[in-house]
């Protein structure tokens, strides 16, 4: 029934028209990048008892297409990496491509679509030493860390799609609403559940001043687990923002609201409440890069059914000079509240820090060094302790 009601939507059409034209005369930048490294790993995978460590080699390909014209920007990216271990460790692989359209209608309504997929092992903390940014956007579905399938070698295929558009009344008030949907899928079978998720979400926002804008949404997701009726849920949210400008590099935006659930069991159903909120604050100056960030959200898992997921993220970067530059990252996952009652919390935690030297503005070397643990109870995994180096070449024009 969901499928129907999706595919004979107005603006699904209108997206896979959107997504199929590329604007003409318009300018159009077309740039990869190539990373090259070398590295050692404890435990890439994170698996459960006696791991040797282990040397790779990796490639990293991710070329990005922008198309621009007056009222419309079209994106299509994509990406592949390719890690081989010296010891006896599967291959690790991960790729994606995403595509999108922002178009404006009018001068105060906009139209929006996107596509996305992306494939990997769940656990891997690739991600934190070459962002993909498969899916960069902030109204597709979100998808959960998935943490309690760390350590157990399962490859994750997921697919989503969204539309959206923004009217602005005046000035000072505007409204929005986006529908989406994701399909998890995984390559062979396992303790992991597939699943089918579909959200909609309407939002209002109004400009109080120059630095301060507030505005409250009310999302509905529905949640549909493959081959099975326990577990299928029905989550309702409501929340209100804010986004104040601190200063002139500094922001604020936070979120506050209750996640109501309804779930299927093999009796009836359970219903339940939780805290949806998240915070950032972000710093951009000249030199250098602050984000502090944190979540909470009801989201639908691969093992045992839907749970809150509550997330800390630290991002900082630091220009040296006019060569030399640092990131750091530091991220800490938790996913507990199982509404079905059939595990533990889930814990996870992630660092990296990364030294960026640059040769030219189209070669770059690095050398990166990481830490990556899960947590449950029971079982007793080494953690993950990381180092590479490497190359980055950019390639590319602009016409």
């Amino acid at each position: 029934m969901h499928r129907s009601i999706y595919c004979k939507s107005p603006l699904t059409l209108a997206a896979g028209s959107l997504l199929c034209a590329t604007p003409a005369m318009a300018e159009t930048t077309f740039v990869t990048d190539v990373s090259i490294g070398a590295g050692a790993s404890t435990n890439p995978y994170l698996e459960d008892g006696p791991v040797e460590s282990t040397a790779s080699a990796s490639i990293s390909v991710a070329p990005s297409l922008v198309v621009t014209e007056a009222a419309t920007t079209f994106k299509l990216r994509g990406f592949a990496r390719l890690e081989e271990y010296e010891e006896d460790f599967r291959t690790n692989n991960a790729y994606g491509l995403s595509g999108s359209i922002e178009h404006g209608l009018t001068d105060r309504t906009d139209l929006r679509a996107r596509l996305g997929y992306s494939g990997s092992i769940v656990g891997i903390n690739d991600a934190f030493f070459n962002p993909p940014d498969v899916i960069d956007d902030n109204f597709l579905t979100p998808i959960a860390d998935d943490i309690a399938l760390n350590g157990l070698n399962q490859r994750r295929h997921s697919f989503q799609t969204g539309i959206g558009i923004s009217h602005s009344f005046s000035p000072l008030d505007s409204i929005s609403a986006d529908v989406g949907a994701t399909a998890i899928r995984f390559s062979g079978s396992g303790v992991q559940n597939e699943y089918n998720f579909f959200n909609q979400n309407i939002g209002y926002s109004r400009v109080l001043s120059d630095r301060t804008s507030i505005g409250a949404s009310l999302g509905l997701g529905e949640v549909n687990y493959l081959g099975q009726r326990q577990g299928d849920s029905t989550i309702i949210t409501p929340s209100v923002n804010i986004t104040h400008q601190i200063s002139e590099d500094f922001t604020i935006t936070a979120s506050a609201g209750v996640s109501f659930s309804d779930a299927k069991n093999v009796i009836g159903s359970t219903k339940s409440s939780d805290l949806s909120a998240s915070f950032n604050l972000c710093r951009t100056g000249e030199t250098n890069n602050l984000c502090l960030g944190a979540s909470r959200q009801t989201l639908p898992t691969s093992f045992d059914g839907v749970r809150s997921q509550t997330s800390f993220t630290l991002g900082y970067s630091q220009t040296l000079n006019r060569t030399d530059s640092v990131n750091l990252n530091l991220g800490y996952s938790r996913s507990s509240n199982s509404i079905q009652g059939l595990s533990d919390d889930f814990d996870y935690l992630r660092s990296s820090a990364t030294y960026n030297h640059k040769f030219s503005e189209r070669f770059t070397g690095f050398v990166s060094a990481g830490y990556s643990d899960s947590f449950q109870t029971g079982i007793n995994r080494r953690a993950n302790t990381q180092v590479s180096i490497g190359i980055r070449l950019k390639f590319g024009n602009n016409r």
